[in-house]
Order: structure tokens, then sequence, then C-alpha cells
């Protein structure tokens, strides 16, 4: 999962599959927060003994989880708002066209 994490970033930064930069950031910070959480899961193995350590590690995991919703939640609405703006714009320049 790690090797394809690093891959298609990789492929991202190469290609650039999306021409609008805000949607490349938005590509990388998801693939970085995933990468995160990979890193997280990692040690709920043995690989860490301790039993409190783990359960800290899970309230860090639901951090960057709850990070990443808040940005993409917040970017959802930010768009949302911008194309109810822009449809009630030409809306009204209709009206007033057809008068």
């Amino acid at each position: 999962m790690t090797f394809n994490i690093i891959l298609q970033v990789i492929i991202l930064g190469r290609i650039q599959p999306y021409s609008i930069s805000s949607q490349r950031r938005f590509e990388y910070f998801s693939e970085t927060t995933l990468m995160l959480v990979m890193y997280h899961l990692i040690c709920f193995t043995p690989f860490v003994p301790d039993l409190k350590v783990r359960f800290q590690l899970g309230y860090s995991v639901c951090g960057v989880i709850c990070i990443y919703l808040a940005v993409a939640f917040f970017l959802l609405l930010k768009e949302t708002y911008r194309n109810a703006r822009m449809k009630y714009r030409i809306r009204k320049a209709k009206k007033e066209h057809d008068k």
C-alpha cells in the first residue's frame, strides 16, 4: 500500500493530470494524509508492545482523519458556495436582459 501511494504521488508530479493547481494540491494532501494513516497502522502491530502508546496513537490517527475531513468539507462548501453564487448571477443577468 505504501508503495502504491508513493507511486501515485510520483505520477501526480510527473504527468500532472489536473489542470487546476488547487486540485493538484488537494490530491497531494489526500495522498499525504493516507500515507500518515498507513504509518500509524504499522504501529498497531506487535511492533509497538506498549498498549498505552498504541492507545495514544489511536488519538493521533483520529486527529489526522478529522483534519482531512475538515479540509475536504471546507473545500466542498467553498465550491458549492461559488457555484451557487455563479448561478444566482447568471439568473439575475438573464432577468435584467429580458426586461
